[in-house]
């Protein structure tokens, strides 16, 4: 494939407090197409004390607005740069960029990484979640129909068909991870629980902290750590439930971690759980995975194809929190079937790689090129 120049629109970048999945994602899959010769801008959201323009391993990062307002910079800086692009991606993640609307002679693809749904139940007010959440199809259906477009998972795909998108237009395009770097390690001494991850209302963190507390009365050494935190709301509503439940000296509050700490927190636990109402695909599964730590989750979409039952951990009905304990409890009681799915969820791991999925990506890009042309 042609060297191309790729504008990538994504709310928020690697650098981004609130950085999560989306933007680790965006950020090796950019990577890896500079490496394969592209020129590659991302624009995003300003934030405290960020650069406007900057060069990070080898992508333009260019920011302008907030959160709100960068979808509508985004068009204006489509303009400046129309005759300099040969491909814009449109990241969507809850608000999409609208960019069937003023992109008709380039190809374009979506990125979908989830179709947000009851989500919008979980961060807005009612009324508004209410017009959100049915607006939300009919948006994918007016516009984004006859687009290419690329989604984390099966389950997400299945999705998008439900709604009204072509199937033939969507390729699915798994996260990789660097598995040099996620690799098993040592588990501490005392079992413990793990939960790392953005806290946000959606992640349902607070049903993992009522799930501890039957998991507490089976396993009294236990522990469960919670790493992510920035001081919300949300997160003191969690230490105010771990108070009243009597789990202070038991469930523990950590800063939002990266690099060697984030991979020491996954290799010593001894069970991962992600309680989401849903997911693009639950990239901390994988790399809990890749470390030996099998993942309890709910049997949501994307979650459903991260966690491959029995094999990388256990899927339970979504809300059955007595159903969620169970399983923690089983995975830290028996050490035969601890160490057997360690070995499997590492197994399982080695299948994802970021020169994966961007191969899976470059194919998607073709299509969309092909569509232009044609």
């Amino acid at each position: 494939m042609e060297t191309l120049r790729i504008l990538i629109f994504n709310w928020r970048d690697i650098k981004n407090p609130e950085a999560g999945g989306a933007e680790t994602y965006i950020h090796n899959v950019a990577i890896r197409l500079v490496k394969r010769g592209n020129e590659v801008t991302l624009f995003t959201a300003k934030f405290k004390n960020a650069k406007s323009e900057e060069e990070l391993d080898g992508i333009k990062i260019v920011r302008e607005g907030n959160k709100s307002t960068v979808y509508l910079k985004a068009r204006t800086f489509f303009n400046k740069v129309k005759s300099k692009t040969d491909l814009v991606i449109d990241s969507i993640n809850t608000i999409p960029f609208f960019t069937p609307l003023y992109i008709n002679d380039k190809s374009k693809l979506a990125l979908i990484f989830q179709i947000t749904g009851y989500v919008f139940y979980k961060v807005m007010p009612k009324p508004i979640a209410y017009i959100a959440k049915n607006a939300e199809p009919l948006v994918y259906k007016t516009l984004y129909r006859k687009v290419q477009s690329i989604v984390l998972s099966q389950s997400v795909k299945d999705e998008l068909v439900r709604i009204g998108l072509s199937e033939g237009n969507i390729s699915v395009a798994e996260p990789g991870i660097d598995l040099d770097f996620y690799t098993p390690g040592e588990k501490t001494g005392r079992p413990s629980v793990l939960y790392l991850n953005r806290i946000v209302p959606y992640k349902n963190v607070d049903d993992l902290i009522k799930a501890f507390r039957i998991v507490i009365n089976i396993v009294p050494n236990s522990e469960l750590l919670i790493v992510g935190c920035k001081g919300t709301k949300y997160e003191n509503y969690l230490k105010k439930l771990a108070r009243e439940l009597n789990l202070s000296n038991s469930v523990k509050f950590y800063p939002f971690a990266t690099g060697e700490k984030k991979r020491d927190f996954l290799q010593k636990a001894w069970v991962h759980v992600l309680p989401s109402i849903k997911e693009g695909w639950g990239i901390s599964v994988t790399e809990a995975a890749a470390c030996g730590t099998p993942t309890v989750a709910y049997d949501v979409i994307g979650l459903k194809d991260s966690v491959k039952h029995n094999v990388t951990g256990f899927l339970v009905p979504y809300k059955d929190i007595n159903a969620l304990a169970k399983n923690i409890v089983n995975v830290l009681s028996d050490e035969e079937l601890r160490r057997e799915i360690s070995a499997r969820a590492r197994e399982e791991a080695l299948k994802f790689t970021w020169d994966r999925t961007v191969t899976l990506i470059n194919n998607t890009i073709e299509k969309a090129l092909q569509s232009v042309a044609s």
